[in-house]
């Protein structure tokens, strides 16, 4: 969706890998009430970013349906199996080839149900007042993602290994690189146990506010 702001930035989801660890697709989890890939899909849409592209893979018709009535591009990643870093490339193509005039990419992941609009914001706010080329998120001790990378990273970003992802450029440019506190980052979903303690986490908090709300 494009948004008034003086940068135009895309945000490339990735959204193609086939949940192995999970043992069914987590993008389909329940996160706070919607399906997981809509509920990142949606707060990035939501977000300053001028465009969002959710670039999809295994089960990608299924995936596609819950986001249909979204402002998205869609990239189907026939290499999904490949790897992370070859979800990332096939998304720097996409917007090489139908979004040239993008300055800025922010790369996501579809596992992360603590993602926030305002999270998503600040990266944005901070690589246009700072003059940084990376602005990672901070979490767990590490600088990881959502990351947003100028165009100069642009090249780097399409010759990642597949295995790898978007870590791999922000630790070979740490000093191009700011960092915006992320409290929710290291909750990713990655295997049932995961989601089991997420489940229970969220228990705890709606506990938490009936109790607090008069």
């Amino acid at each position: 969706m494009a948004k008034d702001q003086e940068k135009i930035v895309t945000a490339i989801i990735l959204a193609a890998g086939p949940s192995s660890r999970m043992g069914q697709s987590k993008q389909l989890l329940q996160a706070n009430g919607e399906a997981l890939l809509r509920l990142v899909t949606r707060v990035t849409c939501e977000s300053n970013a001028t465009h969002t592209l959710v670039v999809l893979g295994q089960n990608e018709q299924i995936h596609g349906r819950i986001i249909r009535d979204l402002p998205v591009f869609h990239c189907v990643h026939s290499g999904w199996e490949k790897g992370m870093g070859s979800s990332l490339k096939a998304g720097m193509e996409f917007v090489r080839s139908f979004l040239p005039t993008t300055q800025a990419v922010i790369v996501l992941v579809s596992d992360q149900p603590l993602l926030t609009t305002d999270h998503l914001n600040l990266l944005i706010e901070k690589y246009v007042t700072d003059g940084k080329t990376i602005v990672a998120s901070g979490y767990a001790g590490i600088l990881g993602v959502p990351a947003l990378f100028d165009a100069i990273h642009f090249e780097s970003l399409q010759a990642v290994d597949d295995t790898h992802g978007a870590r791999q450029v922000i630790e070979n440019h740490k000093p191009n690189a700011a960092s915006i506190e992320f409290a929710g980052g290291s909750v990713d979903l990655d295997t049932p146990e995961d989601y089991q303690q997420y489940q229970a986490s969220m228990k705890v908090q709606e506990e938490v506010r009936r109790q607090v709300t008069p």
